[in-house]
């Protein structure tokens, strides 16, 4: 396990430690963990899990020193094997002409690649979801290939475009809502993933995996003229 143990954070929260290094094996752990917090049903407010911690929060300091107990209790005798969830296997298509991809010139000229190699690069990697951070529904998919490794820009945008992709470091993602941010942007997918009509919310959920396909542009409007529900991207883009 790399589970290293449970502290207080702050007057009336916990912070589960696993270490300070980020790898799918950690995250998929941390996932682990979190799917064992949700089903104790313990009274905190707020369960936020990240590349390796775990934070929740709390309205009193009984209610946080009980659940430290029910937690330690639970994780000592937990196979955490058993105790991770089904996830699903995305194929996303993704338009990556000038008008989606603010930055994927910038991107071509950073490490001397080719419109069409940025574009097979990142197509060609299935990302693994670490967590859902930033804002609700937005993913940190990793890892991307080492030479599409490319920092945050250094003045943020105010407004990035709702569904627009980003790469950032050694991750992908993609923005669920018109949002201020600073991450590279080299396309757009052509339906929402953020919806809070669907018991899932979020469309991608940590441990999936996400595959982007290129589409033109006249296959991304006649995508985005559908207005898929969550069910029907499901159906349709996921198994």
């Amino acid at each position: 396990m790399f589970f290293k143990g449970i502290n207080h954070y702050g007057d009336l929260g916990l912070i589960l430690d696993f270490g300070s290094d980020s790898s799918q094996q950690i995250s998929q752990e941390v996932n682990a963990v979190y799917a064992l917090l949700q089903d104790l049903d313990l009274p905190q407010l707020n369960i936020i899990p990240s590349f390796n911690k775990i934070v929740l929060a709390f309205q009193s300091g009984k209610d946080r020193n009980q659940a430290q107990d029910a937690i330690e209790h639970n994780l000592a005798k937990a196979d955490l094997k058993k105790t991770q969830k089904d996830r699903i296997y995305w194929n996303i298509p993704a338009c990556y002409e000038d008008s989606y991809a603010l930055d994927r010139e910038l991107i071509q000229a950073t490490h001397g690649l080719s419109k069409e190699e940025v574009i097979s690069k990142h197509t060609s990697t299935s990302y693994y979801a670490y967590y859902i951070g930033f804002m609700p529904g937005f993913p940190y998919l990793g890892d991307i290939d080492s030479s599409l490794i490319t920092p945050r820009l250094a003045t943020p945008r105010i407004q990035i475009p709702a569904r627009s992709i980003g790469i950032a470091k050694e991750h992908t993602c993609v923005y669920p809502k018109v949002s201020p941010g600073g991450w590279n942007i080299i396309g757009q997918v052509p339906f929402d993933i953020f919806s809070l009509e669907h018991s899932r919310t979020s469309l991608f959920l940590p441990g999936d995996t996400v595959q982007f396909q290129s589409i033109s542009e006249k296959e991304f409007l006649q995508i985005h003229s559908k207005h898929l529900a969550f069910d029907e991207i499901i159906k349709e883009f996921s198994k």
